[in-house]
């Protein structure tokens, strides 16, 4: 039985790593070929609703997967990590500083740049779902730290390279409030509660979604 995973979204989070215009972000390893993908990421408190949330969502994809394939137990990955940072004050025995929980998870969807030799895209939709894709793709800065909003996409388990896994495609960023990213240091012009100029319909920012979001 083939199995084409399940449409999702994400409750809001803050974006973090948002790459999705150009050539997108290399993902390759060091010392393999590279590997361009637009990538999005939201950041969650461990255990939150919004954990629970993505963990139902895992929890329901891998069901399914197993179903269709026959394969037993659970994922070797899925697509959720812990947060760690250098601690200011802990070291090791060598004196390098130790990695320590934030309490912060990060859920990070991908889709790559070119397939079967055309170039991908992935969307952007205001808070209320309007498309606008092509005025962001022409603006001069991008969606930078500080932003929050949903990612749509695809949930789908996997077994690309031996490894049983659940795998999060990206085809949708949706903004509820943006802060810009322009040139290369961070140049932040916080909008929240404002009205943001693309050209075309108003993106309010910083603004409630409700149930006219789409399912892409």
């Amino acid at each position: 039985m083939a199995h084409k995973g399940s449409n999702v979204k994400t409750p809001i989070g803050d974006l973090k790593y948002v790459f999705i215009k150009g050539d997108g972000r290399n993902q390759a390893m060091p010392g393999n070929a590279p590997a361009m993908k637009y990538v999005a990421s939201i950041i969650f408190k461990k255990d939150s609703a919004t954990h629970k949330t993505l963990d139902k969502l895992i929890n329901a994809e891998w069901a399914r997967y197993c179903e269709a394939t026959g394969v037993k137990g659970s994922p070797d990955t899925d697509g959720i990590k812990s947060i760690k940072e250098e601690s200011k004050t802990e070291v090791d025995k060598f004196g390098t500083p130790l990695k320590i929980e934030t309490g912060n998870m990060i859920l990070q969807m991908s889709t790559n740049v070119m397939f079967k030799d055309k170039k991908t895209s992935v969307k952007v939709l205001d808070h209320k779902g309007r498309d606008l894709t092509k005025p962001y793709q022409s603006a001069e800065w991008g969606i930078g730290e500080g932003s929050q909003g949903i990612l749509h996409g695809l949930c789908t388990g996997n077994g690309t390279g031996g490894a049983h896994k659940v795998t999060w495609y990206l085809n949708a960023v949706q903004l509820t409030k943006l802060v810009k990213y322009e040139g290369q240091s961070l140049d932040i012009e916080e909008v929240e509660g404002e009205d943001i100029d693309f050209g075309m319909d108003e993106l309010t920012a910083d603004a409630d979604t409700d149930d006219t979001t789409p399912d892409l």
